[in-house]
């Protein structure tokens, strides 16, 4: 008697088709023996009600890594590729003891997308025009950093002739020269740390450096370095504010160091940038609030300067006195005012609740909405 066919689903192919469809989602979920599932705008949804098996995921796995037993079996493995449409970013782990493999995976825009299409204010491509020191994109995991990122590169590609250099693990946008010459160092293959990268690159001619992001002293302390040696850097950082970016960059140097390095990030900066992304109010795509900090002030340098007086930088922001630099609060409540989200993902997507709630209900907004609506 012939045994019966069994058929495995096509993964990889479910995922060609998914981002074919035009949906909106930021993210996929493989989990061993769990349904596929994918994040949307407002909540995670699974796409087949039925679950993963092992076998299933192998022909992903390889085509992430042709290697991936040998080193999952040392941790986890962050990776990134190609697809018709799109860049993927994809990390595999095990979980459950190691009797479960699972993949997270991060959908990215094939290619940069433009200054204009960021969200960001138009005026912030007045500090792109900058040739030395530091910008700073910051805010939580899946706020769109890489996104802005890679589009004030593409913009310094498409305007400038230079060197840029990007330090990243893994690389997840591959730009194309137009008038930039681009060198793309992956940690851990191209340079062994963010720090080593950093230094190497010193060496290596550059005019715009990228650092994927700013986990240690040592690439903390060559990033200021950089700042102040002419080189124009940007790199990223996991805070919730522009202010609390500041303060866990300098958190990286002892008490000794911080008051010498905090004049010389006081110079150096160009300006902060600290970002999230909220449902619009139809829940079909994502709008960008933004958090700004410009040094173009004296009293910027200032207070960055001086540690009794650096907790002011929050009220600063909020003068808005040299009429570009904003709170997120201020951000948020504008998407309100123009109806793109509404007011409980405001709140949601706030760091001072208080505050916006106190500014949504001198506008006669609640979290429900419009005062009187119903």
């Amino acid at each position: 008697m012939t045994a019966p066919t069994v058929l495995f689903r096509d993964l990889l192919q479910e995922i060609i088709e998914l981002v074919s469809l035009g949906q909106v989602f930021t993210d996929i979920h493989i989990e061993q023996d769990m349904p596929m599932m994918v994040k949307t705008p407002r909540k995670w949804q699974s796409m087949n009600a039925e679950p993963v098996q092992r076998e299933e995921m192998i022909p992903l796995l390889s085509a992430i890594d042709l290697e991936w037993e040998e080193k999952i079996a040392g941790g986890a493995i962050d990776r990134s590729f190609l697809l018709t449409q799109c860049r993927l970013r994809c990390n595999v782990y095990y979980s459950g003891s190691r009797e479960k493999i699972t993949i997270a995976i991060r959908r990215l825009p094939l290619h940069p997308i433009s200054m204009e299409k960021t969200g960001l204010p138009l005026y912030v491509r007045s500090i792109l025009e900058a040739t030395r020191g530091i910008i700073l994109v910051t805010g939580p995991t899946g706020s769109g950093k890489t996104t802005t990122i890679a589009a004030m590169l593409d913009y310094f590609n498409s305007t400038r002739s230079g060197h840029i250099i990007t330090i990243e693990e893994p690389i997840e946008y591959l730009l194309e020269r137009k008038q930039s010459i681009i060198s793309h160092k992956e940690v851990p293959t191209d340079t062994a740390s963010f720090s080593s990268g950093l230094r190497e690159a010193m060496r290596q001619n550059p005019d715009i450096l990228m650092v994927g992001e700013i986990r240690d002293f040592d690439t903390a302390d060559t990033l200021l370095h950089a700042g102040e040696s002419g080189h124009l850097v940007l790199a990223t950082m996991h805070t919730n504010s522009a202010v609390s970016a500041l303060s866990k960059l300098l958190a990286f140097f002892g008490p000794e160091q911080r008051s010498q390095r905090a004049v010389a990030l006081s110079g150096s900066l160009i300006g902060v940038s600290s970002q999230t992304l909220v449902p619009t109010d139809s829940g079909d795509a994502l709008a960008l609030a933004s958090e700004l900090l410009f040094n173009n002030h004296q009293q910027v340098a200032n207070l960055i300067a001086d540690a009794e007086k650096f907790h002011m930088l929050a009220d600063f922001m909020k003068r808005k006195e040299d009429n570009m630099s904003r709170s997120l609060n201020e951000s948020l409540a504008q998407l309100v005012a123009k109806k793109t989200i509404s007011a409980k993902d405001a709140m949601r997507a706030a760091y001072n609740r208080a505050e916006l709630h106190d500014t949504l209900s001198g506008m006669r907004i609640g979290p429900s909405g419009p005062a009187g609506s119903t």
